[in-house]
């Protein structure tokens, strides 16, 4: 099974550190806390990565109900629009994404899952590129209250 791990200021070891990395956040369950918008929500993830010692390129795919939102068109975030309630078919975008993404993408890769909860499908396609691909993998979830995530990096060391 796939664990959240810390989100650490080493949380992108050795070549990790400029390899790629693909975010994966479904937006209904890990949502924007009011106090910011969309552009500022990118800008702390990116520096979050930054900040945690990863000097490559970042690829942000965004799932869930965007009404309402306003990404930045410049951000270079692709958007996945699904209205509330229509989880399988998030899901199942997100699976798809994730497998394309990676056959683009060789080792050292990183893999960042953001979302409250991870189906099964995706949990195993996640552990088979950890183990066969040798990707890096990074879950982070939110906390139970409220259902907001911020990515603030710790001093505290992580696991892989």
């Amino acid at each position: 099974s796939i664990k959240t791990m810390p989100f650490s200021i080493d949380s992108f070891p050795g070549n990790y550190s400029t390899g790629e990395v693909g975010m994966f956040w479904d937006m209904s369950e890990c949502v924007v806390p009011d106090e910011l918008n969309d552009a500022e929500i990118l800008e702390r993830m990116r520096s979050s990565i930054s900040d945690s010692g990863h000097r490559g390129h970042v690829s942000i795919y965004v799932y869930g109900d965007l009404t309402g939102h306003h990404f930045p068109s410049d951000a270079g975030v692709k958007l996945n629009h699904f209205p509330a309630g229509d989880k399988y078919a998030k899901e199942t975008k997100m699976l798809e994404d994730v497998v394309a993404w990676s056959a683009e993408n060789p080792e050292p890769s990183t893999l960042m899952l953001i979302t409250g909860s991870i189906s099964d499908e995706l949990a195993d396609v996640a552990l088979l590129l950890k183990t066969r691909k040798n990707y890096h993998l990074i879950c982070v979830e939110p906390s139970p209250t409220p259902t907001e995530v911020i990515l603030i990096p710790t001093r505290s060391g992580g696991g892989n």
